[in-house]
């Protein structure tokens, strides 16, 4: 062992990976769908990515309790403040 901490990952930045990541399948999916069958269905389109919406609720949400409870924008959750120093 190297003796180094892993930081634990934000939550904004766990939530954007995983849209990040279902929108790639998204794409991937619906590619294949409209290699085979000539068309995609619109209506699933617009439904999926109508649900950015709610991920942007979501991030939002986590961000004015994180402004309510004190923390500041730029600090990092597993950030060790020194006094002694």
């Amino acid at each position: 062992m190297s003796g180094k901490r892993r930081k634990r990952a934000k939550t904004s930045n766990v939530i954007l990976l995983a849209m990040g990541v279902s929108t790639l399948a998204f794409i991937v999916a619906m590619t294949i769908i409209f290699c085979v069958k000539g068309s995609i269905p619109d209506t699933l389109v617009q439904c999926y990515f109508g649900g950015g919406g709610v991920e942007a609720l979501l991030l939002a949400g986590i961000k004015i309790s994180k402004v309510r409870a004190g923390d500041k924008p730029g600090e990092s959750e597993d950030t060790y403040h020194d006094e002694s120093v």
